[in-house]
């Protein structure tokens, strides 16, 4: 990890902590602490370019290929 990485790591886990001190309920705790393990865990193995990546493309439309492959995984569109 390089020192852009980390500091946007930290940052993000900065905010990440502003949102946790809001009223929460325990379940949005556990899936907001494995979201940061989870960014941490990415961003240590190098896997920062796909993140920013995905996260540019996370408002496009998907694909058919793409909603069928979601399918054979065993995950719907709630949209269909």
């Amino acid at each position: 990890m390089n020192k852009d990485d980390e500091s946007e790591l930290y940052r993000l886990t900065d905010l990440l902590a502003k949102i946790n001190k809001g009223q929460l309920t325990a379940n949005q705790i556990e899936a907001l602490k494995k979201a940061t393990l989870s960014l941490s865990v990415s961003f240590i193995h190098g896997h920062r370019k796909e993140i920013e990546e995905l996260y540019q493309n996370s408002n496009e439309e998907l694909t058919a290929e793409q909603k069928k492959h979601l399918r054979s995984l065993g995950i719907n569109d709630k949209k269909e």
